[in-house]
């Protein structure tokens, strides 16, 4: 029985992404104006009979000194970025605007003081992945809806008859790859013309033959937050690896990296590629968990799945190596220096970039 793969990757136009898009924006903001900002940001965008809203709610130090006005040069800021059509329910000009942010719980900032020993921010459980399999290290079926995804959206930047919402989503393990495409146009777009150009970005990204399926609805005229209401860390699949690989369960974006759910997840993909990289083993998943208040993690489990290179003590010798507390992850990952901004983007994971993504000479 062929064993099949089913990945999904969106577009930073779509509303839930938007939604990451403001919460990091936000975060960003807050540590520029004081790098030990605490930030736990959330953001709902949705259609109203008035023209559309969208409300930041969350906890936020007060030394952060996030105003109301900085919230709505942010949030039209990220919108003109990411929406070329306003419609009647979503209109960037009867927008309205709420601050909902709430100062951080006292009982929160003390348990991650900042020290050598920082308490975590939250318990919880985080998942680090990295495979041999591609140049990315990361899964590849998600690879390719990612890189697919990424190839869309230039596509629809530089189209005028494409607007900006789109997801992808690609399922291999068959003779052919099936490859689902749907991306907001208007309503006059030529639709063979968008078939082949939508076919000839699935050409170069995908290594077999493909069936493409592009808008299986019919058309995709309304889109955005016009057509979805959009939420903060609702596509945590898409942050990570794809569902080949668990999730913990917590969400990124709008966390400043005192809280594990964002700085442990980062720490735990780094331990994972270097791991990979060192062939120390051809896949590795990384678990690690926390309790609030304490820098020791109470799990960090290693599974090669039956595909390491050396002896067990080989590799648990090298992820000594890797100080997983809290404050020493965010010092070794320089979390606190990080623009946030961009890394809501086609999955968290497997851009050269990033100080998560950094080999290491051990």
């Amino acid at each position: 029985m062929d064993k099949y793969v089913t990945a999904e990757t969106v577009s930073p136009g779509h509303p839930d992404k938007i939604a990451d898009l403001i919460s990091d924006y936000l975060l960003t903001k807050a540590l520029e104006n004081n790098r030990t900002s605490r930030v736990a940001v959330e953001t709902v965008l949705t259609g109203t009979k008035d023209g559309g809203l969208v409300m930041v709610g969350g906890e936020i130090s007060e030394i952060a000194n996030i105003s109301t006005e900085d919230i709505k040069k942010i949030v039209y800021g990220v919108l003109n970025k990411t929406i070329k059509t306003s419609f009647e329910d979503f209109n960037l000009e009867k927008l309205s605007i709420y601050n909902e942010l709430t100062p951080q719980s006292e009982e929160i900032r003390a348990a991650v003081e900042e020290d050598e020993d920082q308490g975590a921010g939250d318990q919880g459980i985080m998942i680090g992945f990295a495979t041999n399999k591609t140049k990315s290290f990361m899964p590849p079926t998600f690879d390719m809806s990612r890189n697919i995804q990424k190839a869309l959206w230039e596509l629809q930047i530089s189209d005028p008859m494409l607007d900006l919402d789109s997801k992808v989503q690609v399922t291999t393990g068959g003779e052919k790859a099936k490859v689902v495409v749907s991306t907001q146009h208007k309503k006059e777009i030529d639709i063979q013309r968008l078939n082949d150009e939508v076919s000839e970005i699935v050409a170069k990204n995908v290594n077999q033959n493909f069936q493409l399926d592009l808008n299986p609805s019919g058309s995709f005229i309304k889109g955005g937050p016009a057509g979805d209401t959009g939420l903060t860390g609702r596509k945590i699949v898409v942050d990570s690896y794809g569902p080949s690989v668990p999730v913990g369960g917590g969400a990124f974006s709008g966390k400043d990296p005192s809280k594990v759910d964002r700085s442990a997840a980062y720490a735990a993909r780094h331990l994972a590629k270097n791991i990979i990289f060192h062939k120390l083993a051809n896949e590795c998943l990384v678990r690690v968990s926390y309790a609030i208040g304490k820098a020791d993690p109470y799990e960090l489990t290693i599974n090669t799945f039956d595909s390491s290179n050396v002896k067990d003590k080989a590799i648990k010798d090298f992820v000594s190596k890797f100080d997983m507390k809290p404050g020493a992850i965010i010092e070794r990952l320089d979390l606190v220096n990080v623009d946030y901004r961009i890394h809501t983007l086609f999955s968290h994971f497997g851009h050269p970039d990033r100080t998560w993504e950094k080999i290491e000479n051990i």
